[in-house]
């Protein structure tokens, strides 16, 4: 079928940051492989203090729909107010109106890649907190009765942070040469350059650090299956430079279809992290990532329902 470019409206971080000095060269390849993240921590309730910033919670009974489903075998993970969050200059694609509900299988070892009930609930629904959902069978007197997972609040860690689209490199580490091929070297520092511009031109440098606890970021340990963005995502960032330094409406497409290609041409565009947490601050335990990641295409449209469960050790 022929190529569809799927769109984000990116012109108002670029007019942000031409407004800073920022060169179109460094805001074009920033775009292109940066992913805008807001850093979670999960509290105890007892040690929420004044001055944190609460945007959700986790585990306990949820406020839900009063038509909305918690099935038998779902565990509820958490609730985001996503008007408490703020929004930063690059946009990172999420609503914010409304609450975003999250469960997953009790199984979410084995449900990684399946769809996940995700809900958002638009501001003004009626809404109610909801009992745990228990079946009993008919010649049984006890209830199976579904777990639920301890109460945690979410806290507003850093509300203006980037990952990048990328496995195994930290901008903080040195470029080692036996991480590249070719000219992945000069290519990923031309990305290091870029963001130090824009830190030094705006003065307020976002956080760079790959962690778990998180909405939209990129997966901490992303499966190498999930898209490809090497020297070959690279060259096309480069190549696009130059087309857009005299049609920067043309950045979208070009970077829809590379997108796609680096996702192994699905339609839709590769999977995003949507939230990620640390399984040990949901549970208590685990060394693993849980997860909830959506297709771009989804994302930008605002499909929820089309999330799926990730799950990483």
């Amino acid at each position: 079928m022929p190529f569809e470019a799927v769109t984000a409206d990116t012109s108002a971080f670029r007019s942000f940051a031409r407004q800073h000095g920022v060169s179109d060269d460094a805001i074009t390849r920033i775009l292109w492989h940066v992913q805008p993240t807001v850093h979670l921590r999960l509290e105890d309730p007892h040690r929420v203090g004044p001055e944190d910033h609460v945007v959700g919670y986790v585990g306990g009974l949820p406020e839900m729909p009063l038509d909305a489903p918690w099935e038998l075998g779902a565990y509820f993970v958490a609730s985001l107010d996503l008007a408490a969050i703020p929004k930063q200059p690059l946009d990172d694609g999420i609503p914010r109106e409304g609450h975003l509900l999250l469960f997953a299988d009790t199984d979410y070892y084995a449900s990684h890649g399946k769809i996940a009930q995700v809900i958002h609930v638009p501001p003004g629904t009626g809404m109610a907190v909801r009992p745990a959902p228990a079946e009993r069978y008919a010649d049984d007197e006890d209830e199976d009765v579904q777990e639920v997972l301890p109460r945690k609040a979410l806290i507003l860690q850093c509300a203006s942070a980037w990952d990048f689209l990328d496995w195994l490199l930290d901008p903080h580490d040195e470029l080692d040469d036996d991480a590249f091929d070719g000219d992945g070297k000069e290519l990923y520092a031309q990305l290091l350059s870029a963001v130090e511009e824009y830190a030094a031109r705006v003065g307020h440098p976002p956080v760079i650090e790959r962690t778990t606890g998180k909405l939209r970021g990129v997966e901490l340990n992303p499966p190498y299956s999930r898209a490809d963005y090497g020297s070959d995502f690279l060259r096309k960032r480069e190549e696009a430079v130059i087309t857009v330094r005299n049609d920067p409406e043309r950045f979208d497409e070009l970077y829809s279809r590379a997108l796609e290609e680096a996702g192994g041409g699905d339609e839709g565009g590769p999977w995003l992290n949507l939230v990620e947490f640390g399984e040990d601050s949901v549970f208590d335990d685990g060394d693993g990532e849980l997860g909830w990641v959506i297709r771009r295409a989804d994302l930008l449209a605002g499909r929820f329902d089309r999330v799926a469960h990730s799950y990483n050790c």
